[in-house]
């Protein structure tokens, strides 16, 4: 199914390493509030707000608190 939505590079910026990276065009956009950021890049005390609608061209970012 994934095969479908396949694409050579990551469709949002990517500074990470990873070994067999599978990158796929994003379809939905999930909202996700949280408290903060681990020490290692993990959100932490995330919950999911719902599916935000696909014309509204969301951003992805990361705040600093």
């Amino acid at each position: 199914m994934l095969d479908r939505l396949k694409r050579k590079r990551a469709p949002v910026d990517y500074s990470g390493r990873g070994k067999n990276l599978v990158w796929v065009q994003p379809t939905l956009i999930a909202e996700i509030e949280y408290r903060a950021w681990t020490h290692d890049g993990k959100l932490r005390a995330a919950s999911y707000k719902g599916v935000r609608d696909v014309q509204d061209n969301a951003a992805i970012y990361e705040i600093a608190i």
